[in-house]
């Protein structure tokens, strides 16, 4: 009998999604709760690449829109979703945000008109091109702002009256993704500040942002406002705990014996591999599961077949290095001096390395390595030892893994 793949490493909705979250999750309902009573804390997900934002955003809209209860707590807020990056300027924001309330309100209510007259200052810019909408983004940023703020506070007020949406709403959220991608003009932390205060002098405080980026979205917004901090509670995303990965892919052959009838077993040494190559990397995980279960051919999933499915030919290994370390390799490093300082660092896995221990082996001037490790941490590739002078380490230890392989199969070839 054939047996389908149970686990997702292309999506951010897998089985096992809920696994290690608990805080997080907590934290969302508690949020939500205090949102629809007019007292919200916004949420900043933060966390590297691959260890689960994008499935908490899901989770977290899922909630709000009432798709999923927690703890018998179901929610009935208007839920809308964009991402951000550096070429969106306020004017895009607005329109973004606009249709993708637009978009929500009318799966309930085809009558709409009364949203087209709350944000009746985007006209001017529909039929205009991007020139137009970053100029007035930049010349008249404060103002724009000002006009947003106030097609907000509209809206909110019109999701409470069930005369315009059907049904009255808790209130609303908005999802941004990639907020570390937001460009200075943005000025996406003045924006928020001057939203929030606004919001409580109208009384229409039933509003929940929740931002999700990597961890530099921290200074987007100290940048644009110094205290937009402060709107937040932050939630760093850690990887998931051997238990909670072994935990995950259980889940995951679980499924796959309710939908085939074949049960699947894992032995010791494979579950401590499933943890040693993923580091917990939710991400990770899936597809490190899924290779493994695409070359397992019995009815147990052991050491030989983790292996295999990571390093074979066209197996988790380079499936992550395509999607998280060929952009950080060779897109986001600007010479070959810096990627010779990664290979001597990735000799080591993922443990620290003195600056000593890599001079020996680079073969540039001692000013390219101090440049090129400081650009290496300023890009957030590498990770400076805290308290430690001189010592560094890879952020992922995969990553250690694919640079090795990638520097064999280039010299092959």
């Amino acid at each position: 009998m054939s047996k389908a793949n149970p686990f997702t490493p292309h999506s951010p909705v897998h089985t096992g999604m809920f696994v290690g979250r608990y805080f997080e999750i907590e934290a969302l309902d508690k949020s939500l709760i205090q949102a629809k009573n007019s007292n919200p804390t916004h949420l900043l997900i933060l966390g590297e690449r691959g260890i689960g934002k994008t499935s908490l955003l899901n989770l977290a809209q899922m909630f709000a829109c009432g798709e999923f209860p927690w703890k018998d707590e179901k929610h009935n807020f208007l839920t809308v979703r964009i991402s951000l990056d550096e070429n969106i300027c306020i004017a895009d924001l607005a329109l973004n945000l606009r249709r993708a309330i637009e978009r929500e309100i009318s799966k309930e209510n085809p009558e709409i008109a009364w949203l087209k007259k709350s944000w009746e200052f985007l006209s001017r810019f529909e039929a205009a091109g991007v020139a137009y909408r970053k100029e007035e983004s930049a010349n008249n940023s404060s103002q724009l702002i000002q006009e947003f703020i106030y097609s907000l506070i509209d809206t909110i007020k019109s999701l409470k009256d069930p005369t315009f949406v059907g049904q009255k709403k808790d209130g609303l959220v908005i999802l941004i993704d990639e907020a570390d991608k937001a460009s200075k003009n943005l000025n996406l932390g003045t924006f928020l500040k001057n939203l929030s205060e606004a919001l409580i002098s109208e009384n229409q405080n039933n509003i929940l942002f929740i931002l999700s980026g990597l961890p530099n979205v921290r200074n987007v917004l100290i940048e644009s406002h110094e205290s937009s901090l402060r709107l937040f509670q932050e939630l760093n995303l850690k990887p998931l705990s051997q238990e909670d990965t072994v935990n995950v892919i259980q889940r995951g052959l679980d499924k796959s014996e309710k939908e085939s009838g074949i049960k699947i077993l894992v032995d010791e040494q494979a579950k401590k591999l499933f943890f040693l190559y993923s580091e917990g990397y939710p991400h990770f995980v899936q597809q490190i599961g899924f290779s493994a279960f695409e070359v397992n051919d019995d009815q147990l999933i052991n050491e030989t077949d983790v292996d295999t499915g990571f390093f074979g030919k066209h197996g988790a290994l380079e499936q992550i290095g395509q999607r998280y370390y060929v952009r950080s390799f060779y897109t986001d490093i600007a010479t070959d001096l810096q990627r010779e300082i990664l290979t001597i660092m990735s000799e080591k896995w993922n443990n620290w390395v003195s600056r000593e221990q890599i001079k020996k082996k680079f073969t540039g001037k001692e000013y390219s390595l101090n440049n090129g490790i400081r650009a290496l941490i300023d890009k957030g590739i590498i990770i400076p030892r805290d308290g430690v002078k001189g010592q560094y380490r890879l952020q992922w230890a995969s990553f250690a893994f694919w640079i090795g392989n990638h520097n064999r199969e280039k010299h092959r070839s």
